[in-house]
């Protein structure tokens, strides 16, 4: 599956926006941004938002394609409860409501990983399967290997979110990511940090092939460290050409 909704990936990149909450107004903000997609953050909704069925009048009125996330709290997210009760909610979300795409962390317990992947198999949408480092990078070889079992588990989309500490650090991402796309697999790269070692991949990863890069919404703040903008990511990735192909 080489698509979320109706927005081709491997094309051009693609930009996500993130929201944290149930809001018409903010998803409205987030497409006129520039946002081709949408990622509803389960896990950061709060009080009656949590409700299932809210959530699901929610994606019935979106007009751009969603990703559901259910973060764990050990990958920087917010969810409180059981694992169980965590991927319950995910798994009824994707079961029953007009979504797009599912995001599963790869260290997630392998029972509860493989229900959701055979749950978005059976909708047919794409299932990105991440990881996240919010403190460094696992050993590159390392790196590689967790992506090839992300495909060979049934991922569509790999994604890795590290964070490097050096140039050559972003200079492997780099070339894993223009290594891996141009065999016609979809992966997702994101340098984490404030910095500018981590943060300029958010930018410069798409121009190697990263299929999709993640922004907040203006006037929000960001959900991860170095997180630029929905508005300046597509002011930025429209001025440098990344539409053409290098």
């Amino acid at each position: 599956m080489r698509q979320i909704g109706d927005v081709e990936l491997g094309l051009t990149p693609v930009i996500v926006g993130v929201l944290k909450r149930l809001s018409i107004q903010d998803a409205n903000r987030a497409k006129e941004s520039g946002a081709d997609v949408i990622e509803l953050r389960l896990d950061l909704l709060e009080g009656d938002e949590r409700n299932i069925e809210q959530v699901k009048e929610f994606l019935k009125e979106q007009k751009l394609p969603v990703i559901v996330t259910n973060r764990r709290r050990e990958e920087g997210g917010s969810f409180v409860g059981t694992e169980e009760e965590r991927i319950a909610m995910l798994s009824r979300i994707i079961e029953t409501a007009p979504v797009n795409a599912v995001d599963i962390e790869f260290l997630s317990h392998e029972e509860v990983k493989n229900k959701v992947i055979e749950t978005a198999k059976n909708r047919h949408i794409p299932v990105i399967i991440s990881f996240h480092d919010f403190n460094g990078m696992p050993r590159r070889e390392d790196i590689s290997n967790i992506i090839e079992s992300m495909y060979d588990e049934g991922g569509s989309i790999a994604k890795i979110a590290v964070t490097p500490k050096s140039l050559n650090d972003a200079l492997f991402l780099l070339t894993l990511t223009h290594e891996v796309s141009s065999v016609g697999k979809l992966l997702v790269c994101i340098g984490m940090g404030s910095g500018s070692v981590g943060r300029h991949l958010r930018l410069i990863a798409p121009i190697y092939g990263s299929v999709l890069t993640y922004g907040y919404i203006e006037g929000e703040e960001s959900v991860a460290p170095g997180q630029f903008s929905v508005r300046e990511l597509r002011l930025i990735l429209d001025k440098i050409g990344t539409a053409e192909k290098l």
